[in-house]
């Protein structure tokens, strides 16, 4: 599970220590063209998909935009359930602030929903906290320290996925990996191993070079490529401008229909939008306690993307409906051909098309990300999402074959 936005020194860290004393296969599910932020991908993640071959992972798969732009719960639930229908996944890692801390009392209760932790959790809803800080209170008030520790962003994902295997009932184990280098949102880029977050920020403000210390040899060469050619998003401006034109053009009445549109807070969009000049602005101007940042990005995603409540309400009930794969290299080729016979959902190369129920909407929510993120970019490529297929190591980043 990785968004590798982009894939830095850190993330090949990880991938050493999840590859640590054993020989076999990396798998990665790789977010789409949004990312959990609520934030547009440096890269596409056809480009992702290349760096992270480059980076010793031997088959990527896709995570659908619906998932990984969603709340920390619905990220971590559709890349566990796209590795547990693959059928070929025995041990999942992800890198954790703390994996020394002893989190089986915590994965307990939030598996298990004991009624005293609902209690204290429906409480702090109430009282205007946010899902997270809730969650962290209740957790702190059963025993003082637990909530600082699910209140870092690579714990509390760690026991997203966690959670998700158990509740499932999957057979499929985890290795956490102590997360190396500076902050999830340290913004130095003169870190040993700086955060995705300080590279990005160096490459918006054209520190070419200072971006590039952080990252490995195989993702400079993606990312010159992109940026030389017009294939990197570097700016929220265009997404601020179309934002800014919907909200201001859509009814209230019509706004509250969007994913996540709950308890008013369409009105504060509406508010905001016509007296803000950018998307970081606007961003803040309507974060609330109840409503962090994160989940106010995320929620103009969904509204740019078209997602409605009932569409995000049934999505989340049925899951993934089918695997896509991004790229593989020869081992990863290997992979595929044992989940063609192993898999639950069908293993894919291409888009989907004319695809009924479920697996129809988040085909079409995949074509409006990628048409919303080319949109942004400097060199506009229509229809790229149907024309694209599996990256392979024969033609690495160069050419498409199916798998």
């Amino acid at each position: 599970m990785a968004e590798y936005n982009p894939l830095h020194k850190g993330h090949l860290y990880h991938i050493s220590m999840a590859a640590k004393d054993r020989d076999d296969a990396l798998v990665a599910v790789l977010s789409s063209y949004f990312t959990q932020r609520g934030e547009p991908a440096l890269l596409s993640k056809w480009d992702r998909a290349e760096t992270a071959l480059g980076a010793g992972i031997n088959l990527v798969l896709e995570l659908p935009a619906f998932f990984s732009c969603h709340n920390g719960g619905v990220f971590a639930g559709g890349a566990v359930d796209i590795l547990a229908a693959a059928g070929v996944v025995d041990i999942v890692s992800f890198g954790m602030e703390r994996p020394d801390f002893n989190f089986a009392s915590i994965l307990s209760i939030l598996v298990q929903e004991p009624t005293f932790f609902k209690d204290n959790l429906k409480k702090y809803l109430n009282s205007g906290y946010s899902y997270v800080k809730a969650r962290a209170a209740a957790l702190d008030n059963i025993q003082p320290g637990w909530g600082a520790f699910v209140s870092t962003p690579n714990n509390s994902l760690a026991l997203s996925y966690m959670e998700r295997i158990l509740k499932r009932g999957y057979r499929i184990g985890w290795r956490p990996v102590r997360r190396a280098g500076a902050g999830y949102l340290d913004e130095n880029a003169a870190a040993a191993l700086p955060s995705a977050t300080a590279i990005r920020k160096a490459l918006y403000e054209g520190r070419d070079s200072d971006a590039e210390q952080g990252l490995p040899p195989s993702t400079c060469a993606v990312l010159e490529r992109c940026m030389d050619s017009g294939r990197a998003v570097l700016s929220s401006e265009k997404l601020w401008r179309l934002a800014r034109f919907l909200l201001m053009r859509t009814p209230r009445e019509e706004l509250a229909t969007f994913s996540g549109m709950t308890e008013g807070i369409e009105n504060r969009l509406k508010k905001y939008a016509p007296r803000c000049s950018s998307w970081e602005e606007f961003v803040s101007a309507c974060t609330t306690a109840r409503y962090p940042a994160g989940r106010i990005r995320r929620q103009l995603i969904h509204f740019l993307l078209g997602i409605k409540q009932e569409e995000n309400r049934a999505l989340q009930e049925s899951g993934p409906a089918y695997i896509r794969v991004l790229g593989a290299d020869q081992k990863g080729m290997e992979i595929l051909r044992r989940m063609r016979d192993g898999s639950t959902l069908p293993v894919l190369g291409k888009a989907p098309v004319k695809v009924p129920g479920p697996g129809g909407t988040l085909a079409r929510i995949e074509r409006s990300a990628c048409d919303l993120w080319e949109e942004m970019t400097e060199k506009y490529s229509p229809g790229l999402e149907k024309k694209r297929r599996t990256i392979t190591a024969e033609y690495f980043g160069e050419g498409e074959s199916a798998p």
